[in-house]
């Protein structure tokens, strides 16, 4: 009976383990593109004020 429930144990470790490795994997996928988003962005706005001051 010990051993059943040391085995349902351990499933829900590893379970729980590959959620929070995919969580993290996400994020650190998903923060960069935001940021480089963010980034061009103020690049674009530059570029037009830069532009509008030539004329």
């Amino acid at each position: 009976m010990e051993i059943i429930l040391i085995f349902v144990a351990g499933v829900i470790v590893l379970i729980i383990a590959v959620i929070a490795i995919l969580k993290s994997v996400t994020h650190r996928i998903k923060t960069p593109n935001d940021n480089l988003k963010e980034e061009i962005s103020n690049l674009e706005k530059r570029v037009k004020d830069l532009e509008n001051k030539e004329r």
